[in-house]
């Protein structure tokens, strides 16, 4: 179990740090979803604690998810824009329940998209820092165009949730576990917001939640 913590924790840490990885961390990640298993073990193996702002969960999704992906995008997008074009946009997908990420709820959401008269398309993008990866991009009136994300890298508070409810012996409690997905779901955008404004991204990051309010540029 302890081997498979440290892996854990090793896979983690290649998406946040390492970009040109031989592998597609994120995913791994996902799956696995120990992280904070993991980092709870290793700190008790050796004796230290860290503050849990300064090493929590949330944050280094947040971190892994703006470096490794949104920051990228964007300097690519930028870098390929044509002249006289729009500036380029990206929405996030904020939910208020980590269900709504997973796989047949993220469908449901791309159909009330194209219910609002927008065509959804995936197109593939080669960056210049990692690899090729498949974004999302939503279409209205004129061919006006922005680019559209899923941050199902969240998926991994699952996991930091069941091992706190085992912990306080609570784990059957449906509504501490919304309650806590909340709480985490509000420190991941606020640590995203920071980043997007620390790296001067506002004007061309954005969020939305279920009510999909997406504007097009002029």
């Amino acid at each position: 179990m302890v081997l498979l913590w440290v892996a854990t924790f090793v896979v983690s840490i290649c998406w946040l740090f390492w970009k040109d990885a031989p592998f597609d961390a994120e995913p791994i990640t996902v799956v696995l979803g120990l992280v904070s298993t993991a980092v709870t073990a290793l700190l008790s193996e050796f004796g230290s604690r860290l503050e849990e702002e300064e090493f929590s969960l949330p944050y280094a999704l947040a971190y892994g998810y703006v470096n490794n992906f949104v920051e990228p995008l964007i300097s690519q997008l930028l870098k390929n824009i044509p002249l006289g074009s729009p500036r380029p946009k990206l929405y996030i997908y904020v939910p208020e329940k980590l269900n709504e990420l997973e796989p047949r709820n993220i469908e449901r959401v791309i159909g009330r998209i194209r219910m609002k008269s927008f065509e959804d398309k995936v197109v593939n993008l080669e960056f210049q820092e990692g690899r090729a990866r498949d974004i999302l991009t939503v279409s209205g009136t004129g061919n006006k165009r922005v680019y559209f994300d899923f941050p199902n890298t969240l998926l991994s508070l699952n996991s930091l949730i069941d091992y706190k409810m085992e912990s306080r012996k609570n784990r059957f409690s449906d509504s501490i576990r919304e309650e806590m997905a909340k709480d985490y779901i509000v420190k991941f955008r606020q640590v995203l917001e920071s980043l997007i404004n620390t790296k001067d991204l506002k004007e061309y990051v954005f969020f939305v939640d279920k009510n999909l309010e997406i504007v097009f540029d002029e």
